[in-house]
């Protein structure tokens, strides 16, 4: 409860601080495409009351096992360029032979609980570029039991992002990882580093792109190289898949993620 206390009180004055300056932040906001599997927290420059709620359904096979993911996101800008998101991540297990199954693929249930801040700090029209900072914070739990946390994860993160003409789209996402374990009283280290590159298909929202999320701990890379399409269902829904591929010293098989994105309109002020 400590850990999490301290991140809202994070929150509360990163909001209070970015409120002093929101007057003297321009309007500017560069369309970025957003990655499908490791998604944002709102949108680059995102403006004061923009939400967006995502559902998702995902799988990952590994050699001895399955894993189902879901996951219930909810984002929001309470002033410009300042983007908030919480996200419950529920996950089930299926063993490839349930007779010799050893339970090391962990707990099913819910998997924690997830916060998030981000703010761009740097928004140029002119550059096609946004940057941005941001702080995620996730608790970790075991089964349904709301009440036994296992440990936490920190991961603030850097983002740089720009526009190549009117199609194409790139993003680099990094930063170093921090995971606690409660139980043993040991934290693992590790960076995160995720390549995007993107193209809108001409006269509309829809783009096909691919995804390099790389981690890096005890000397180790793994990367996960995730082709992925977002299709624009109505004005106000989307719908993202990714399929990812792994490559190098890697633990896990194929995965799939499914993102049903729904955005509400903005009211006007």
């Amino acid at each position: 409860m400590k850990s999490v206390n301290l991140v809202f009180m994070f929150i509360m004055l990163a909001v209070t601080g970015f409120s002093q300056s929101e007057k003297k932040l321009g309007q500017a906001k560069v369309s970025h495409a957003e990655p499908v599997y490791f998604d944002l927290i709102r949108d680059l420059g995102a403006r004061r009351g923009e939400k967006e709620l995502n559902i998702g359904m995902g799988m990952a096979s590994f050699d001895n096992y399955s894993m189902h993911s879901y996951l219930v996101e909810y984002e929001f800008a309470p002033l410009n360029r300042l983007g908030i998101e919480l996200e419950v991540p529920l996950v089930f297990h299926s063993a490839a032979n349930p007779e010799t199954d050893s339970h090391h693929h962990g707990d099913d249930g819910l998997e924690g609980i997830k916060a998030a801040i981000q703010y761009s700090f740097f928004v140029s029209e002119k550059l096609q570029t946004t940057m941005a900072i941001g702080y995620i914070f996730e608790t970790r739990r075991k089964g349904f039991d709301l009440f036994h946390q296992t440990g936490s994860i920190h991961n603030p993160f850097f983002i740089v992002a720009k526009k190549w003409g009117n199609q194409f789209h790139t993003l680099l996402y990094t930063g170093p990882s921090y995971e606690y374990d409660k139980e043993t009283g040991s934290t693992t280290t590790a960076l995160l580093l995720n390549a995007n590159i993107h193209y809108i298909l001409p006269g509309t929202k829809n783009f096909i792109g691919v995804e390099m999320n790389q981690e890096i701990h005890h000397h180790r890379l793994e990367m996960m190289v995730r082709p992925q399409v977002k299709m624009v269902l109505s004005q106000q829904t989307s719908l993202g898949l990714a399929i990812g591929i792994p490559t190098g010293d890697n633990d896990r098989n194929l995965d799939f993620l499914a993102r049903l994105i729904y955005e509400p309109r903005k009211k006007k002020s």
